[in-house]
């Protein structure tokens, strides 16, 4: 019992490190400008109890991608079980806004760390987004002529412009909502967009 209320604690402890961090973050910090006992001061612990749980802030901001990562996969399974084939993209997009919308600070972070110093950090968010890509590829409905690659790389391009767009989402005011359902439109027919592209290349290549 004493055990599993010790790793119940540590699991709070983990959570409210990455919380923390991204409370300090905020809109306008990076990761580069916090120090391990800022963190560990706003976690409610001694810096020294900090590496109980990361080696040091590089490894935090690792799991702060992995944690998007994760969350998003999830978005698009719900999607693909709780949608019809014709509104899954509409589900998608839906699902993928309203989780940037509740998680503004760290949508922030991603957006900083995508071109920031950290060269880890960056490599493991395009590892995510690949990832990502790989589960949304799944739900992509390409004529069976169509190569794994290409509907992969189409997917790849889909992630990378929910990406961006997220990132314009996240600068307009929280009040904002028509200027928030035309971003998602937009979203939306530069997504279709990559599907009818995809399908015409492949036509076309085949007519030659």
């Amino acid at each position: 019992m004493k055990l599993n209320k010790r790793y119940a604690q540590k699991l709070r402890t983990h959570s409210n490190l990455l919380e923390g961090a991204l409370r300090l973050m905020g809109e306008e910090k990076g990761l580069g400008d916090l120090s391990l006992r800022e963190v560990a001061g706003e976690a409610g612990i001694v810096p020294a109890a900090f590496y109980r749980h990361f080696k040091n802030m590089e490894e935090l901001g690792l799991s702060l991608v992995d944690d998007c990562g994760e969350k998003i996969q999830a978005i698009v399974g719900d999607a693909r079980n709780k949608g019809a084939y014709k509104s899954a993209l509409r589900l998608t997009i839906g699902f993928f806004f309203d989780y940037v919308s509740n998680n503004r600070s760290l949508f922030r972070f991603i957006a900083r760390e995508r071109t920031g110093g950290n060269q880890k950090i960056r490599e493991k968010i395009r590892e995510s987004m690949k990832s990502i890509a790989t589960e949304l590829a799944k739900d992509m409905r390409m004529p069976k002529s169509i190569p794994v690659d290409d509907i992969q790389f189409a997917s790849e391009l889909i992630v990378s412009i929910c990406f961006q767009m997220a990132s314009d989402f996240l600068d307009l005011s929280p009040e904002a909502h028509t200027e928030m359902r035309k971003l998602k439109l937009q979203t939306i027919k530069q997504v279709r967009l990559v599907f009818i592209g995809t399908i015409r290349g492949r036509k076309r290549r085949e007519s030659k």
